[in-house]
């Protein structure tokens, strides 16, 4: 492998990678954050309910963005700054113009949070742990991987026991949805190849010990992909796969010889643990129905045709009344009938510059000899990048804590990697005076972006479980359908009806 060869060996020592030591303060806020957030990353897979999970990370997302407002002296760039600022502005007028305006602050203040957080806080947290690759990865990715394997082992154990068969979707029914384990599988599943690819990064063990343990786990975490059936995470991990062939060219070629393995060899294991109950792999996997998505596409371009501008609210999809699910089940769509075209313009734009960016950076990466970092790592972020992007288009990925979770962490690796990568850019970098004002306007923001989203997080859930449910035929309707909380909640506040040109959906 390439990733083992004297080439990537000797990195360490490389002179391109000076990074200029960080003062006490910042070097201890990173510490804090680093440790915060791999903690939460460990809670979520073996996590009892949807709700706790949104509890999960929402407590890390609004201590780290603390952190971030008033720690540390690393300046947050006045244009990534003034990007951030354009959102928040429509964010909040389109907040002002629709219903619930709390709710709708809610999502604009988490939104930022995660992609602030993402950049300012996770990213820089990285950097600061002195790891190498492959302990950094077993840290991040594989530790959560191997807990969500553990976690269905028991359920799998406990149905032996009691005698007592496990029907769809268990054993991994802890989820709320199971397809909400698939967006969480999305982003996770290329770190498996990196890991085998990767050097042993347990001292004490052989690596013999450390290949058979991630093959253990990358099977039986394969075959618990082949018990969901979830097509959106295999195409999107198909198409993944492809693009880094295409764009990596020896170090795909690798990728994806590993990713083949484990997903052929987690079938084999499927099909001799007899996974059955309710439905097979194939019945889904195989399905060319939209499940409903024509209808709620249909329903987000109505609304977006009658509100063009401003939108309907943020998470106000939630509140209308489809019957069917919370959100459009497309990132694109939901922003723009939510927040307004001209911001979902804005949301498509950073996000298409940071990917072909990223892109840039990686192809660097994998084809230079100087490198201390292993193709492999680089080759598994672009692949959960894109997957994780193919898969926003068709479900709701942008929007459950798991999968936000780890949105937030292939994007804070992807910003160490590109960091570490050119470091001479980030160690030149002079403020100016616009540049510090810039900086202190969105410190102010994301503190109190977080304080909101804790506050509101703390006292809704605190009074959630003591108060009556709507008896609404509304609410019956759209229970179980989660955005923020599993209940869904919104459509018994202020319902909002189908478009005109929609009729409701009769299945």
């Amino acid at each position: 492998m390439a990733d083992r060869s004297p080439r990537y060996q000797s990195k360490s020592a490389s002179p391109q990678i000076k990074r200029v030591r960080p003062n006490r303060l910042e070097s201890s806020s990173q510490s804090a954050i680093a440790g915060l957030w791999l903690a939460a990353g460990w809670i979520i897979p073996i996590a009892s309910d949807f709700d706790f999970r949104r509890l999960v990370i929402t407590g890390p997302l609004c201590l780290v963005g603390v952190m971030v407002a008033i720690g540390g002296r690393k300046p947050i760039s006045g244009s990534t700054a003034l990007f951030f600022i354009a959102l928040l502005l429509i964010g909040l007028a389109s907040s002002a113009a629709g219903s619930l305006t709390s709710w709708n602050l809610l999502e604009v203040a988490y939104t930022l949070l995660l992609a602030l957080v993402a950049t300012y806080g996770v990213a820089p947290a990285l950097i600061g742990l002195p790891l190498r690759p492959e302990r950094l990865i077993l840290l991040t990715t594989a530790t959560p991987i191997v807990l969500a394997c553990l976690s269905a082992a028991i359920a799998i154990y406990a149905s032996l026991l009691s005698n007592f068969p496990l029907r769809f979707p268990e054993p991994i029914g802890n989820y709320g949805n199971i397809r909400f384990f698939n967006q969480y599988q999305t982003w996770l599943l290329p770190f498996l190849a990196t890991a085998l690819a990767l050097l042993n990064p347990l001292t004490r063990a052989r690596r013999g010990f450390w290949i058979a343990s991630i093959f253990a786990v990358g099977i039986f975490f394969w075959a618990l992909y082949w018990r969901s059936g979830g097509r959106g995470t295999g195409y999107a991990t198909l198409l993944a796969t492809t693009a880094v062939i295409l764009l990596h060219g020896r170090a795909g070629i690798r990728h994806a010889m590993l990713m083949a393995l484990l997903a052929a060899a987690g079938y084999i294991a499927y099909l001799v643990m007899c996974f059955h109950g309710g439905q097979g792999p194939t019945d889904h996997l195989l399905s060319t129905s939209p499940n409903g998505r024509l209808y709620l596409w249909r329903i987000a371009i109505e609304y977006i045709r009658l509100h063009p501008w401003l939108g309907i609210g943020p998470m106000q999809f939630a509140a209308i009344d489809t019957g069917l699910a919370s959100h459009p089940h497309n990132a694109v769509l939901q922003w723009a009938v939510e927040w307004g075209l001209p911001a979902a313009a804005l949301f498509v734009s950073g996000i298409g510059y940071l990917y072909f960016k990223w892109i840039g950076i990686a192809r660097r990466l994998v084809t230079r000899d100087d490198s201390s970092i292993p193709p492999a790592l680089v080759v598994a972020v672009t692949a959960s990048l894109i997957a994780g992007g193919i898969h926003a288009m068709v479900s709701g990925v942008i929007d459950m804590p798991a999968s936000q979770f780890i949105l937030v962490t292939v994007a804070g690796l992807a910003g160490r990697i590109a960091l570490t990568a050119e470091p001479a850019r980030v160690n030149d970098y002079c403020p100016t005076r616009f540049d510090a004002a810039i900086d202190l306007v969105v410190r102010a923001i994301v503190l109190t972006a977080s304080l909101y989203v804790g506050v509101f997080t703390a006292y809704d859930y605190w009074h959630r479980p003591h108060s009556p449910k709507p008896a609404s035929a509304v609410y019956l309707r759209n229970t179980y359908q989660p955005r923020y909380w599993l209940d869904g909640t919104l459509t018994g506040l202020t319902p909002h009806p189908l478009p005109p040109r929609v009729s409701r959906k009769s299945d």
